[in-house]
């Protein structure tokens, strides 16, 4: 049974749960919780299955086992992030999406409330929480962006492939309150530059952005 828990001495009350070796968990931050890039079953496919397909080593949580959720955020467009079997088996009533994505939510979930990415959304689907966008600077494939939850009172930081954060955007983390988890990967991964090169800077590129980002904890 996956049961990865992980409680915080923060300045609220701050609980991560894993439910899979990839990238879904349960964030709560006080009272809400957020679904982060649920994939809990069957394959992900980028482009074609002779591409790359790739499946489950670790089998993730049951269904039946996944905790209550106020809403679903998506980090990024690709299907580990976005896997469309989950979501239609979850049937999850208010996401936040790439805006590349945003129709094909709307498409895959039509009586969901989809909301785009923004520079900060305000208290979504009333809940305590705001969420801020921090694009990268990258303009072609693959594009990888960090988001960052936050209550008021404190911030949880996601990265899923790691973030080169600029000078302005390090200044708005240093203005969001302060950051209790940065959520990012310590693996180095690299693929031919005509697919993308970098993308998982490794335990460098951890260093760097724990430097910018000042977590007081770091999964």
């Amino acid at each position: 049974m996956f049961q990865h828990k992980f409680y915080f001495s923060a300045m609220g009350k701050l609980l991560l749960q894993r439910l899979n070796m990839d990238n879904t968990w349960i964030v709560q931050i006080g009272e809400s919780k957020v679904l982060v890039d649920p994939w809990l079953h069957g394959e992900e496919v980028d482009y074609f299955s002779w591409f790359n397909t790739q499946t489950h080593r670790t089998k993730p949580i049951e269904y039946d086992l996944v905790p209550d959720f106020d809403f679903v955020l998506i980090t990024q467009k690709y299907p580990d992030h976005f896997h469309k079997e989950t979501l239609l088996k979850l049937s999850p009533s208010k996401l936040i999406v790439p805006s590349s994505i945003f129709n094909k939510v709307k498409k895959l979930l039509p009586r969901a409330e989809v909301l785009k990415f923004d520079v900060i959304l305000k208290k979504v689907f009333d809940t305590q929480i705001n969420v801020h966008h921090f694009p990268t600077d990258r303009k072609i494939d693959p594009i990888y962006d960090s988001l960052a939850i936050e209550d008021g009172s404190q911030t949880v930081f996601i990265s899923t492939h790691g973030h080169s954060l600029n000078d302005a955007a390090a200044k708005r983390v240093a203005n969001l309150p302060k950051v209790s988890l940065l959520i990012t990967p310590f693996n180095h991964y690299k693929l031919p530059v005509f697919l993308g090169g970098t993308v998982s800077p490794g335990i460098e590129g951890v260093s760097i952005l724990m430097e910018k980002v000042k977590p007081k904890f770091v999964v």
